[in-house]
């Protein structure tokens, strides 16, 4: 115990530290197939955003890729490339070097968004509560295990349909 100025004395506070929280344990019989980004799929549940669909649950799943829109960068830094040549051409005053400094920022900068592109992914399930995306993120080879390993999931856990009934057509 301390003592204050005072002399009265005080408890010591608690210390609080954080720590990652660990992925909860797979429940018994449980195997963890695919695991990563905020994303886990079990042999009996997809777990991802925070919450948890069983197998069971899910009608069906799909994918969804976006490309960056590449269309602004390309045409600013092509303007400003094209803009280059004419300013070296300029007699030489404040004006015109300050111009050419802006233009060729702009084409790097345009270079450099074009190189640090990357496609975005989505999973998206059904349930009987609709359609929801429950991922998103650049990691292309962990979705492709994802729908790989959900894909086998769904088609073994889906009943067998019974085969069409032959019906009798009546020709004239």
């Amino acid at each position: 115990m301390r003592q204050h100025e005072s002399g009265q004395g005080t408890r010591a506070r608690p210390v609080l530290r954080l720590v990652p929280s660990l992925p909860p344990p797979a429940l018994t019989g449980e195997q963890v197939l695919v695991e990563g980004e905020g994303l886990r799929l079990t042999s009996e549940r997809l777990e991802a955003a925070g919450r948890s669909w069983r197998l069971e649950e899910l009608r069906g799943f799909g994918t969804r890729r976006e490309s960056p829109g590449l269309w602004l960068p390309l045409g600013v830094g092509g303007s400003a490339a094209l803009l280059v040549p004419g300013l070296l051409l300029q007699p030489g005053s404040f004006r015109v070097t300050a111009a050419l400094v802006v233009a060729t920022l702009l084409v790097f900068a345009a270079i450099a968004r074009v190189v640090a592109a990357a496609d975005t992914y989505r999973l998206l399930v059904r349930t009987a509560e609709g359609e929801r995306q429950v991922w998103c993120g650049q990691d292309h080879q962990l979705l492709a295990r994802v729908v790989r390993e959900l894909g086998e999931k769904l088609a073994c856990s889906e009943p067998p349909r019974p085969a069409p009934v032959p019906r009798l057509v009546l020709v004239r």
